[in-house]
């Protein structure tokens, strides 16, 4: 009976363990760097990774950034809305101009019959900078 118990405490906390770790997992996992002329409807829903120049950049007045950004093979629309542009910090704010590379990772969404990534967490935020 005893040793029962001791089989039953350890089956739960392997098994706790194995959820807790695919639950890290499946958080952390960034999707691989694509192509922009890879992205169509098919991928509405479906979170990816793309790298690119800063072709033009808007800051709308309630506090959103809309950008496009184009990696030689397409352009897309990449919105960054107000709770996430708060939590960027003025830096990085600063390193998002026209020109300059940025790497993001996002949902890609339909918006008025185009296609868009929209980011959630500063991490869908990669790396910015000057072209390289």
């Amino acid at each position: 009976m005893k040793e029962d118990q001791s089989i039953l405490k350890l089956s739960f906390a392997v098994s706790t363990f194995g959820l807790l770790l695919l639950f890290y997992v499946s958080a952390n996992l960034q999707p691989p760097l694509m192509k922009i002329s890879g992205i169509d409807y098919d991928k509405t829903g479906s979170r990816v990774t793309v790298k690119g120049v800063i072709t033009s950049i808007k800051f709308h007045d309630n506090g959103h950034i809309f950008l496009v950004v184009s990696d030689g093979t397409g352009e897309i629309s990449v919105s960054l809305f107000k709770n996430l542009v708060e939590k960027l910090g003025e830096e990085k704010i600063k390193e998002i101009r026209p020109g300059n590379t940025i790497e993001v990772t996002g949902t890609v969404e339909e918006y008025q019959g185009s296609l868009e990534i929209v980011p959630r967490t500063v991490g869908d935020i990669g790396d910015i900078g000057d072209i390289e």
